[in-house]
């Protein structure tokens, strides 16, 4: 086996972990966007935002662990 080798692995993450994932997500605070500098400054909060609220309400880690 090398380095470059692809091997598939199984994933198992705790619920006590997903549930604390879930609840720092839903405590996000983010700073409000500079008008009109979308992604001059770093990600776009907008952006941000709908990436939290994906990783919170819609993604789903059970069946990435199947």
């Amino acid at each position: 086996m090398n380095a470059e080798e692809i091997r598939s692995f199984d994933i198992s993450v705790p619920d006590g972990v997903l549930t604390d994932l879930k609840n720092r997500l839903a405590m996000t605070r983010l700073p409000d966007q500079i008008p009109g500098t979308g992604w001059d400054y770093g990600t776009n909060r907008d952006y941000l935002e709908e990436l939290i609220e994906y990783w919170k309400d819609e993604f789903d880690w059970r069946a990435q662990e199947e």
